[in-house]
């Protein structure tokens, strides 16, 4: 799991606001939330999993996953 929130963050940094979409066989941002001040929710789809991560300028966090729809 952490190579998948490492991942995310990278991507994402270079990425600095446009929309995030990559092959379907590797990682979606689905949705991104901004719950405050540096932190956001993120959906991610990934290898067939769907994971709600939390981010802060602390770090990345899994709250949940399950199934992708």
């Amino acid at each position: 799991m952490t190579a998948l929130a490492a991942l995310v963050a990278s991507v994402r940094q270079r990425s600095a606001g446009l929309a995030l979409r990559l092959p379907a066989r590797h990682v979606q941002v689905v949705q991104a939330l901004p719950v405050g001040p540096g932190a956001r929710l993120l959906v991610v789809e990934f290898g067939g999993r769907r994971l709600l991560i939390g981010q802060s300028r602390a770090g990345l966090a899994t709250l949940a996953d399950g199934p992708a729809e």
